[in-house]
């Protein structure tokens, strides 16, 4: 198991590194565990001792995460074949969130959260012709996360329970690939992050979430597809984000 591990690691590291693809032909498919700890595994091949945050999932109540190596405040990224663009709640935390005999309540966690802005994922499958129905392959390839942008900050509001997020547009060049109202999957943005900070990071090695560490849970706006070199642009609560991807 230990030798499949670090092969998927070895390859996935790879492809993080020179935006590469694998082929998952002859992979071993691991269980959820595995997929851990090939994260594990990847995040010691490039050396990252910390990630810079952490993106999470809520399936039928169970709790998935990947962790965030790419956190910045870039605008300019290298266009790739099959990339998709999220728009999402990104949350920075002001405070740890150790665990405790005591469950942290929803208004805890909120409090913990320091800002919230704008953010754009950067989503692009590590495997040839994607990760298909093998869910740990997903989450072994950091959930295909490629690069997340911090954009303006937003109303701490925005996180009280029940608040509505206003209207989301999402644009590529002249082309409207949202225009509705904002909708987090969970209905709840702050779900995802109040289970990690009562059942612990859904990681290989556990831990806890740290001051400083940018959280998300999910997408506002679906994943469309950027289908060329070109420039995306999110619109919401008043702020706006737009990045480029070149050629």
């Amino acid at each position: 198991m230990m030798e499949d591990t670090d092969h998927l690691a070895g390859l996935l590291a790879e492809a993080i590194a020179t935006g590469g693809l694998v082929d998952k032909t002859n992979l071993v498919v691991p269980d959820v565990q595995g997929a851990y700890a090939v994260q594990a595994a990847i995040l010691d091949k490039l050396g990252v001792s910390q990630p810079q945050g952490y993106k999470f999932s809520l399936r039928d109540g169970q709790l998935f995460g990947a962790p965030l190596i790419f956190v910045e405040s870039a605008r300019e990224f290298a266009f790739a074949p099959g990339i998709r663009i999220e728009v999402e709640l990104a949350m920075t935390l002001g405070q740890d969130l150790p665990p405790r005999g005591t469950p942290y309540t929803r208004e805890e966690v909120q409090a913990a959260v320091e800002k919230v802005a704008i953010g754009i994922e950067l989503v692009r499958s590590r495997y040839i012709d994607g990760a298909g129905d093998a869910y740990p392959l997903l989450l072994s390839d950091m959930m295909s996360n490629v690069g997340y942008v911090l954009g303006p900050e937003l109303d701490r509001h925005v996180l009280d329970a029940g608040a509505d997020l206003g209207g989301l547009t999402l644009t590529n060049g002249a082309i409207a690939l949202f225009d509705g109202p904002a909708k987090h999957p969970d209905a709840d943005p702050l779900a995802a992050v109040v289970a990690c900070a009562n059942r612990g990071l859904p990681t290989f090695n556990g831990g806890l979430l740290r001051k400083g560490q940018v959280v998300t849970t999910g997408t506002l706006s679906g994943a469309p597809y950027i289908t060329a070199p070109s420039e995306v642009t999110a619109a919401l609560g008043g702020a706006s984000l737009s990045i480029t991807l070149k050629g």
